[in-house]
C-alpha cells in the first residue's frame, strides 16, 4: 500500500502466483487497483515499474496532486532499479529508499496503518475460515456410558 501525507491511500497492486489469472479474481479486484502475475506472487522490479507508471502516477494525476512528490520505499531491490529511477525522474517523483528491512522500525505507516490493517485482515481470514468450517463441520457420534445404559451424543468439531 502507498499512503499520501494527507492520509489517503493510493490504489495498491496485488501480485498473484499464477501464469493466467482466474476470472473470479480479476473480476473481484476493485477498479483502479493493479493486478500482476509472478511465479511466486512476490513483487518483481518490472511489476514495481508498471505500478509506478500505470497506477501510482495515474492516481496522482487524476487527483491533481502537486508535483514533485516524494515516494519513500523500503530498500528492497525491486524498488531500486535504474529503470524505476529513470521513470520516477521523468514523472517528477523523488524516490527515497529507506534502510533495507527496517521499515517496520523507521516507517510510521507500519504503526498507524499496517497494524490495524493486519488486525482486520486476521479477523477477516479467521471469520472466513470459521464460516467455511462451520458449514462443513464434522459430526462425530461417541458412545457415553451412563447408569441407565449407554447412549450416543453428537460432538461438534
Amino acid at each position: 500500500f502507498t499512503f499520501l501525507a494527507a492520509g489517503e491511500t493510493t490504489p495498491p497492486l496485488i501480485a498473484y502466483p499464477y501464469k493466467r489469472l482466474p476470472f473470479e479474481i480479476s473480476s473481484s479486484v476493485p477498479k483502479g487497483w493493479g493486478i500482476a502475475l509472478s511465479e511466486n506472487g512476490w513483487m518483481k522490479s518490472h511489476i514495481f515499474y508498471e505500478y509506478i507508471g500505470n497506477i501510482f502516477y495515474k492516481y496522482l494525476k487524476q487527483n491533481n496532486i502537486a508535483f514533485p512528490v516524494i515516494l519513500f520505499v523500503d530498500g528492497h531491490t525491486t524498488h531500486l532499479t535504474l529503470q524505476v529511477s529513470e521513470l520516477c525522474k521523468k514523472l517528477n517523483i523523488i524516490l527515497v529508499a529507506l534502510y533495507p528491512n527496517a521499515t517496520r522500525i523507521l516507517q510510521p505507516v507500519d504503526v498507524s496503518a499496517f497494524k490495524p490493517l493486519k488486525t482486520l485482515w486476521k479477523k477477516g481470514v479467521n471469520s472466513e475460515y470459521l464460516e467455511k468450517t462451520t458449514s462443513h463441520r464434522i459430526i462425530i457420534q461417541r458412545k457415553i456410558g451412563t447408569d441407565s445404559g449407554q447412549r450416543f451424543t453428537k460432538t461438534k468439531i
